[in-house]
């Protein structure tokens, strides 16, 4: 344990200064050595954080409690390192003075322990959202199989994602899970640009759920996507539609301003 380890360096120099000797390198090495491990786990943090670009509130919420974990636990350190530093001459006065000295830099080293035990469970937990994902075909745990879907989806691995959420949808079909599913799916082909299998995919999600929370969304991105197909009359549509019934959201106000940015498409003449 790193908590033995300096707490037996603490030990041998307080021995080392009752024989007038020295403090010996090796024992200073030893907080030199978690100081180090310290600011290992700290790049590590912010290399997750720079990850986290893409991620949700929740997931920068534990980032930040984790660096702030690691914050806390190198200023322990550097105050453990200081007593050292300065010898147990001015640490101690007395007997007693150097039993109690002992019993709280103890204690404070258990609790540095305990709170990188903690941030390695965080760090760990944060590696398994980030880490590559294999395609599941089990049916078995339904909550694992869309949170790894979900996983590949905020990481953008989204064609992974997609057969991740496809396989969802067929094993638990008649969900509001589905419903999230095949959202995400149309989501991660608009965002790979490809807006004809998107707009395929957010009719599916309009027929096969129309009580979806998610439709409103849909319905904006798949008029966005008609757009940049260039299929204006159908966009058109889509976004008076959204004007019309869902008055005051925030995806009925974008649906106007693109209304109004829409260019102007002659109609055909009729033959005579």
């Amino acid at each position: 344990m790193r908590s033995i380890v300096v707490a037996l360096a603490c030990v041998l120099t307080i021995v080392a200064f009752v024989l007038d000797r020295p403090l010996q390198a090796k024992d200073k090495d030893e907080i030199i050595k978690m100081q180090q491990e310290l600011l290992i786990l700290q790049r590590q943090v912010k290399d997750l954080q720079e990850l986290d670009s893409k991620n949700t509130g929740e997931v920068k919420a534990l980032l930040n409690q984790a660096l702030d974990n690691v914050n806390s636990m190198r200023r322990d350190v550097a105050q453990i390192r200081e007593i050292v530093d300065r010898g147990v001459g001015e640490m101690v006065s007395n007997a007693d003075t150097l039993t109690q000295q002992v019993t709280r830099l103890s204690e404070r080293l258990n609790a540095t322990d305990q709170r990188i035990e903690k941030v390695q469970e965080q760090l760990e937990g944060l590696r398994r959202i980030f880490s590559p994902t294999q395609l599941s075909t089990n049916c078995e745990e339904g909550d694992k199989l869309y949170e790894t879907a979900y996983g590949d989806y905020i990481r953008g691995n989204y064609a992974l994602a997609v057969a991740q959420l496809r396989n969802y949808i067929n094993c638990f079909p008649n969900t509001e899970g589905a419903a999230n599913a095949q959202y995400l799916i149309g989501d991660s082909l608009y965002k790979q640009l490809d807006y004809k299998n998107a707009v395929i995919e957010f009719d599916r999600l309009i027929a096969g759920y129309p009580s979806s929370s998610r439709i409103i969304a849909a319905r904006l991105k798949k008029a966005d996507s008609l757009i940049k197909l260039e299929r204006y009359k159908e966009a058109s549509s889509e976004l008076k539609f959204l004007v019309e019934n869902h008055p005051g959201t925030a995806e009925a106000l974008q649906a106007s301003e693109l209304l109004r940015q829409l260019p102007v498409v002659p109609e055909r003449r009729r033959g005579r």
